[in-house]
């Protein structure tokens, strides 16, 4: 029996919004940060191209279906707090306030990492190798997760640097 409640017929759009949702945030983000100049044009363009990249990869649109869900409750819970702290006259936790917005920007980032990683590691088929990764000193130990610590330290070492020095 259809009621008004049935969603399933939406299933079908789900690459429309995926889609949609990959653009617009692509858009949002380098209109946010002006990373390219001020021409919008050039923005919806990039946003255009990496959503059809987006869509034409099946992993990578299960992955946004799966987090954009997460992402979108927590930008409710900050407008909530927001909003909250503003009406009950304490405007120190505003969306005004920096030490909020690198909260909500870490538990964001953190959100993303957990629920892509989670969804890869369900539907990605890794071939066995005859290791046991079960051990966690075959992990740490093993040479593709050393090297990725070494860039890692290179890449921090030279931000760091890089932002220390005086002119």
């Amino acid at each position: 029996m259809a009621t008004f409640l049935d969603v399933t017929a939406l299933q079908n759009f789900s690459v429309i919004f995926v889609f949609l949702f990959v653009w617009l945030l692509v858009y949002a983000m380098l209109t946010y940060t002006k990373t390219l100049g001020g021409n919008n044009i050039i923005y919806a363009l990039i946003g255009v191209v990496i959503a059809f990249f987006v869509v034409m990869s099946n992993i990578a649109t299960l992955v946004v279906k799966q987090v954009a869900p997460i992402l979108a409750v927590i930008l409710v819970f900050a407008a909530i707090i927001s909003i909250a702290s503003n009406s009950l006259g304490t405007g120190s936790w505003g969306l005004d306030n920096p030490s909020l917005k690198y909260i909500i920007v870490v538990v964001l980032v953190v959100a993303l990492i957990v629920g892509t990683l989670t969804t890869l590691r369900a539907n990605v088929e890794v071939p066995e190798t005859g290791e046991d990764y079960s051990k966690t000193s075959t992990i740490i130990f093993h040479p593709n997760f050393l090297g990725m610590i070494l860039i890692f330290l290179v890449a921090v070492f030279t931000v760091g640097l890089l932002a220390s020095k005086q002119m």
